[in-house]
């Protein structure tokens, strides 16, 4: 049987939320675009999301950034949300030195609530001096993380493409599934990435800015854009051939 790719959609709000979800999205994803990578939302705004999709699909929602990767501050960002009810909690993994203390710190949390790892393809070699981003996912089961996620930091630096190749992207995934975590592509994709991502068979494809009008990740969604996005993914997983998603 093939597995179905996902199309995961960052919505601002409660009505744009309702909208992805009648366009067809599968992941509603909460999340504020004029606030940094992983900008985060008031709780009460998560909270109508969450109301809004109503368990019609999973909801994510951002922790906001913390570049220092400091336990003390991300431990009550995450708490904040998994309160609000949502089904996955996104941490951006800056390459920091704290890192990956912060994992071993996060681990407990982790274990309560469904965590989702966001790597930054523009900070790559930043995370050599780390160890390097496959044993870095290795890292995040191993700390109880559910999933792992790769993006883009600047979203004025070119999209996910831009900063990696297919060998790259390939290494993150097969790190993740070798991990035993479900693992995503994100960071200013559009319609035409699609057909070089398929290939490597992700788990899910994020957006924003594709789905809303002349590609301002700022502005209204188009729930027209997201219809042809999900059209896009559901043939391209109706085409592939059975077990190519691992």
């Amino acid at each position: 049987m093939n597995r179905a790719l996902a199309l995961l959609a960052s919505v601002k709000d409660a009505h744009e939320a309702r909208l992805a979800l009648g366009a067809g999205a599968r992941i509603i994803d909460a999340k504020d675009p004029a606030v940094g990578a992983l900008g985060a939302l008031p709780a009460a705004t998560v909270r109508d999301i969450v109301t809004a999709v109503a368990g019609r699909a999973p909801v994510s929602a951002t922790a906001g950034d913390h570049p220092d990767m400091a336990a003390r501050t991300i431990e009550p960002a995450i708490a904040r949300l998994a309160a609000c009810g949502v089904d996955f909690v996104k941490l951006g993994l800056f390459p920091a030195p704290a890192l990956q203390a912060c994992l071993a710190a996060l681990a407990p949390l982790a274990r309560a609530h469904a965590l989702v790892g966001v790597f930054f393809a523009d900070r790559w070699t930043d995370y050599e001096a780390l160890g390097g981003v496959p044993a870095l996912v290795g890292r995040l089961a191993a700390a109880g993380f559910r999933g792992a996620l790769l993006d883009t930091a600047d979203k004025h630096s070119g999209s996910l493409l831009a900063h990696g190749d297919a060998a790259r992207l390939g290494a993150f995934i097969a790190a993740a599934r070798a991990a035993g975590l479900r693992c995503g592509l994100a960071g200013s994709l559009r319609a035409l990435d699609v057909p070089r991502l398929l290939p490597l068979a992700p788990d899910l494809l994020g957006f924003r800015g594709a789905l809303c009008a002349d590609h301002a990740r700022g502005g209204a969604l188009d729930p027209a854009r997201v219809r042809g996005l999900v059209r896009m993914l559901a043939t391209a997983g109706a085409e592939a051939p059975a077990g190519s998603a691992g």
